[in-house]
Order: structure tokens, then sequence, then C-alpha cells
């Protein structure tokens, strides 16, 4: 894995893994931090990972469920999904920004094509 210390967004592979939604993703030995941006009324679906997810909002406003619990979520709230936890979100009337990391690093992403959008 290359040195990389510093990036703008224009430097990190672009992944496009649901409709309505963008990240640009920065691998670290132990861990995979990604900025997601999300268009308006986006809904993600119910879903689990084996690693633990935990985030902030850094922009808009979204409702989340962690098993089975459901939160508003605005600027400065921040979120902890264990391993193995379904959970899920729907993006209200704005577009979103939520910084999440993933640990250990998340190995199931989708591959950025060179021109910096995801393979399928």
């Amino acid at each position: 894995m290359p040195k990389l210390y510093y990036a703008s967004p224009r430097d990190l592979p672009l992944i496009e893994p649901h409709p309505g939604v963008k990240g640009r993703v920065v691998n670290a030995q132990h861990a995979t931090m990604i900025v997601y941006d999300y268009t308006p009324r986006t809904i993600v679906e119910t879903h689990k990972h084996d690693v633990e997810q935990f985030g902030v909002v850094v922009k808009g406003s979204l409702a989340m469920v962690i098993a089975g619990e459901q939160r508003i979520l605005m600027v400065g709230d921040t979120f902890r999904i264990p391993a193995g936890t379904a959970h899920g979100a729907r993006v209200f009337e704005e577009v979103t920004q939520v910084v999440q990391v993933f640990a250990p690093p998340r190995t199931d992403l989708p591959k950025a094509s060179s021109d910096g959008g995801a393979k399928t």
C-alpha cells in the first residue's frame, strides 16, 4: 500500500455503491474511511457489514435505523454500528454528507474505475 499522507477529494477513488450515493475512499492499514455524499430522498436499504462502522454527519440530515432503533441525525451527530448489525437510512430533502469509518478495513467495496466512477 503506498503511503498517502494527504489527499484532496479529486485524488481519492470514487465509488457509487447505490443510486444517489457517492463515496470517496481512504484506505489505511487498520481502517477504511469513506466520505459519502447522498442526494436528497436517497434510501439506503437495510444491510449488514462484517466490520464495525461509525460516523458523523457533516452536512444535511437523515433518518438512520440501527438494530431496529430509528433516530434523526443532524450535523454533528454521530453513530456506531457494531459488526453484523442490520442498519439502513433515509435522506431528507437536502444533499447530505456523512464521514464513515470502518474497522477493520472494508474489502467488499466496488472497484473505482479509472474515470473515478465505480465499476459494477
